[in-house]
């Protein structure tokens, strides 16, 4: 082959290379799904079914918090769904509403694991499964006699397996919403359900 032919080729190729690599780049950073953000806090709003095993079942509404910790750092497309996995802690809290005027405390901790290596649907969602575990406490005033009233309060542990999705916006900023279904081990065990929706940020 000439040598002037040879120099022409490869001057081609490095240049098609070098016009290739951003797009390369950017595949594959979709692909590894990396996090580089090791903490996630999170503000929610959160919608309450539940039978809070002093009074009725109560539609209660409030809000809470969660911070979670990414305890991985390689690229999430190596990683299996159990490290994916992040763990943290969380707190959620109603005031009283009601008649009679109930109000409830969610605290303990969770793991959540993505489903999928990498945000799905163009990168707009990224599905997750959780567990949390910890204490379940209900505060109710109760009507005894006219003038005159009956405070009870009770702590129960509670299990608390999810469902949800995570929207990511943009550099560690999202939304997310969670389907939670705590079960309460009470006097009697009860399975109940709470719909959230927040704000992340990731650091």
């Amino acid at each position: 082959m000439p040598i002037r032919t040879f120099r022409r080729r490869t001057a081609a190729l490095a240049a098609a290379l070098g016009a290739a690599l951003p797009a390369i780049v950017h595949a594959q950073a979709s692909t590894d799904g990396a996090q580089p953000h090791r903490f996630t806090a999170e503000g929610y709003l959160a919608q309450y079914w539940l039978d809070n095993g002093v009074a009725d079942k109560q539609s209660l509404g409030g809000f809470g918090a969660r911070l979670m910790f990414n305890r991985s750092t390689p690229a999430r497309a190596i990683r299996t769904l159990a490290d994916r996995a992040t763990v943290g802690v969380f707190a959620t809290y109603t005031t009283g509403q009601g008649d009679p005027e109930v109000s409830t405390l969610h605290a303990g901790a969770e793991v959540d694991a993505s489903l999928f290596s990498a945000p799905i649907a163009n990168g707009f969602l990224d599905p997750f499964v959780s567990v949390g575990a910890g204490f379940y406490r209900v505060s109710a005033d109760l009507p005894v006699t006219a003038g005159a009233g009956d405070r009870r309060v009770r702590s129960d542990f509670a299990l608390t397996p999810a469902a949800g999705t995570r929207i990511p916006f943009f550099n560690g900023i999202g939304a997310r919403g969670d389907l939670r279904f705590p079960i309460i081990f009470g006097n009697s065990t009860s399975v109940n359900f709470v719909a959230e929706g927040g704000l992340y940020v990731s650091f």
